[in-house]
């Protein structure tokens, strides 16, 4: 009977060990959340990168002009860019980079609608 209780126990524990990670690990992916701007590009010149980062940090994330045919935003196109997020906020820094390298740095909100117009100006 001895045998029995200890094979039980540690089966469970075998049990345990493997589904405690699996379940952290899908409950942190649930909290990601998806977040979506639409970018206008009435500007006279092409865009390769746009990133986000959260406000003042300078850790941007992935380019998500990676995921649009030719990876670029021509002149007078509007594009849907989705990211995931895990602190649900409104504000995030947008890094925006031209075809000829040149670097802006945009603050969006979200919240207030995901549209986002870049111009000239």
């Amino acid at each position: 009977m001895g045998k029995f209780i200890l094979r039980t126990s540690l089966s469970r524990l075998l049990f345990s060990s493997i589904t405690l990670p699996i379940f952290v690990f899908t409950s942190q992916a649930a909290i990601a959340e998806e977040c979506r701007v639409q970018l206008h590009n009435n500007s006279s010149f092409k865009i390769r990168e746009v990133r986000m980062s959260h406000v003042g940090k300078d850790r941007w994330g992935k380019n998500l002009v990676d995921h649009i045919e030719d990876k670029t935003v021509w002149q007078g196109q509007s594009v849907n860019l989705e990211f995931e997020d895990e602190r649900n906020q409104c504000e995030y820094d947008m890094k925006v980079v031209d075809e000829h390298h040149n670097k802006e740095k945009y603050r969006v909100n979200i919240c207030d609608g995901s549209d986002f117009e870049i111009t000239d100006n």
